[in-house]
């Protein structure tokens, strides 16, 4: 063996080392929201918007009240738009 090849294997194994130590001291890190707060607000946020889009759409967009989204007239009549040829 060469010089040059020692050196070179002296580096990988010096390298190796001092990334396996640094694995073995990281640490863990800390979460200022836990998860189960992370999936409660996702799911908020997406029923927000949900209905909050259902209302822009039925009421800026269709000319309606906003807030009759959110009986159960509005669905009945687009149940049966959609299944009024099936029955």
């Amino acid at each position: 063996m060469t010089t040059n090849e020692k050196e070179n294997k002296n580096r990988q194994a010096i390298r190796k080392e001092k990334e396996e130590k640094n694995k073995r001291n990281r640490r863990k890190p800390i979460r200022l929201i836990p998860i189960w707060v992370r999936v409660l607000l996702v799911t908020l946020i997406f029923a927000a918007s949900l209905v909050g889009g259902a209302m822009f759409g039925y009421g800026i967009v269709g000319d309606g009240n906003p807030i009759d989204v959110l009986g159960k007239g509005p669905w009945l009549q687009i149940h049966d738009i959609i299944y009024k040829d099936i029955e």
